[in-house]
């Protein structure tokens, strides 16, 4: 409805009578035009002049007559002559001192003969997009409308369509240049984009300065979730430059973890200070967070790397690192990963503990004789590699868990996050060897190929089956693991092949007497589920691991 109102009132703008006296007249150009496209300049009417050609008529003074036609559809403009002489018609882009012609290929300027139309393509819809007209004589006065200049609505977004941005940022420096087709002052601000969502906030403050087409804001940390909100009456468009350029980071930052501390390396090509601050779960990102941690880079020019350590508040929160040494930067958000931790970096830390692999036997065959008592726990020692893995030994660890009922705690690092956090990798190893000790639990090792050379296993049995020792099984499952891999070391252990020795395995943990008997299995609610989830992701796991 709304393009036929304008349509409507197009036409009649496009059928007003002709003005009189006053008109422009044009007269050749002695040279071209900026853009190399040779076009005639205007100049007033002298009314002297005027008055001396009234015997030519009043069509002669303002140009020839012609009426159109806007054509959205066709993205064209119709002229229609009336009867009369031939009319020579164009359609071009309206500047301070003259009319430019359009690029290639919409420049076609076309001779239409009286009583007949013509139709004019352009590329953009524009403000400034006009109609020009001039009988064929080179002295003759043109006619021009200008039908778009007071419609915003009826360009929208062609406006941003038809400029070309040049990004020119380094540095500390937001720098682009603009080339327009049409004389239109846009203004320019900082507004910072948020991760998944097409909104760009606008910035406090943050308005940037125009000279000669180029918009400048100084003291910017780069980054591509910073960018420029260009407007020009209602209208706006938002041009991050530097959203693909990667070069143009002067900084980065990674993360590690390390007992109950946060450790931040930030390698930067400048001088510049980087804060950090835990964001706590619940608080926007315009929060004031505090306390606030900063290190300088003072070094000059050239990479240089430099560690902040942060002490964990809570494992569950993300922390917020920015570049404090500039007006706008953007806070970047990481969150430490606590939950996906495994042993395997434990098994390389335990070469410094050595003993007779001989003693660890004995013991070990002793606390097999005893067998495990009711309420002993299980703890599963595993290197999951993959996230396929992960899921396999999570699917294992609940499987355990509904097997061996209640009172019987299976504990596993993926179920510990927090607290393996909070104490750290090898003191929670302690803890829960020490724990499972106590109360004359058993030690499951799940064996991988991960686990290392045969080296590493001593002194990880060492440490499992140092007195008072737990009861220490082995298993693996055989699309991961072939007897093969196996140390030889590890073969005196009770071996179990999973999922085929699961019920023996679960006599071994002394489990519930109804999980002897795989039909007796299938009657607990969600029992077989579980081990069809665990046959899936073990077939899941291989295929990642690239076993057959």
């Amino acid at each position: 409805m709304r393009r036929q109102i304008l349509q409507r009132k197009l036409k009649l703008l496009g059928s007003c009578c002709l003005p009189g006296k006053g008109r422009p007249v044009s007269t050749p150009s002695p040279g071209p035009s900026h853009k190399g496209l040779r076009s005639r300049r205007t100049k007033p009417l002298d009314p002297d002049a005027a008055a001396s050609r009234s015997s030519l008529g009043p069509c002669r003074h303002a140009g020839p007559a012609f009426s159109f036609n806007w054509l959205p559809e066709a993205r064209a403009i119709q002229v229609t002559v009336p009867p009369g002489p031939e009319v020579h018609v164009r359609l071009c882009h309206q500047w301070a001192l003259e009319c430019e012609e359009l690029n290639s290929p919409f420049k076609a300027q076309k001779i239409v003969s009286g009583g007949h139309t013509a139709e004019l393509p352009y590329e953009f819809l524009l403000p400034c997009l006009c109609i020009e007209a001039s009988h064929l004589q080179e002295d003759s006065v043109r006619r021009k409308k200008c039908p778009f200049q007071s419609w915003p609505e009826a360009y929208g977004s062609e406006l941003w369509k038809s400029v070309h941005f040049t990004d020119h940022s380094q540095h500390d420096q937001m720098a682009m240049a603009l080339t327009l087709r049409c004389p239109l002052r846009l203004e320019a601000s900082l507004c910072q984009k948020q991760d998944g969502q097409g909104l760009c906030e606008d910035l406090p403050n943050a308005t940037a300065r125009e000279a000669d087409g180029w918009y400048i804001l100084d003291k910017v940390d780069l980054h591509p979730q910073l960018c420029f909100k260009f407007s020009v009456g209602n209208s706006s468009h938002v041009e991050c430059p530097h959203g693909t350029v990667g070069a143009l980071a002067s900084w980065n930052v990674s993360m590690a973890t390390q007992a109950q501390q946060l450790l931040l390396r930030f390698s930067s090509r400048t001088q510049a200070t980087f804060s950090a601050a835990w964001s706590h779960s619940g608080s926007g990102w315009d929060t004031e967070p505090s306390p606030v941690y900063s290190v300088s880079q003072t070094q000059g020019l050239g990479p240089v790397t430099l560690e902040l350590v942060i002490p964990f508040v809570k494992p569950e929160d993300c922390i917020l690192v920015w570049r404090s040494d500039v007006r706008f930067a953007c806070k970047r958000r990481l969150c430490p990963d606590v939950s996906h931790r495994h042993l395997g970096l434990l098994i390389l830390a335990l070469l410094v503990l050595t003993a007779l692999l001989g003693a660890v036997l004995v013991l070990t065959h002793c606390h097999s004789l005893s067998g495990p008592r009711r309420g002993s726990p299980v703890l599963l020692l595993h290197v999951a590699e993959t996230e396929e893995q992960r899921h396999l030994v999570g699917a294992l660890a609940e499987l355990l868990r509904v097997a061996l009922g209640s009172g019987r705690d299976v504990i596993v690092d993926l179920w510990e996050g927090t607290r393996v956090a909070h104490m750290g990798p090898l003191p929670w190893l302690w803890a829960s060897r020490a724990r499972v000790a106590r109360d004359q639990g058993t030690v499951l090792l799940l064996w991988s190929p991960a686990h290392g050379s045969e080296a590493g296993v001593a002194p990880l049995l060492t440490l499992l089956g140092a007195a008072p020792g737990p009861l220490l099984l082995l298993a693996h499952f055989s699309c991961l693991c072939a007897k093969g891999d196996i140390p030889r070391p590890l073969r005196a252990l009770p071996r179990y092949r999973l999922l085929r020795d699961l019920p023996r395995l679960l006599q071994a943990l002394d489990a519930q007497p109804w999980t002897s008997d795989p039909d007796c299995l299938a009657a607990r609610q969600g029992w077989r589920g579980r081990l069809e989830l665990c046959r899936r992701l073990e077939r899941e796991a291989a295929a990642v691991a690239g076993h057959t």
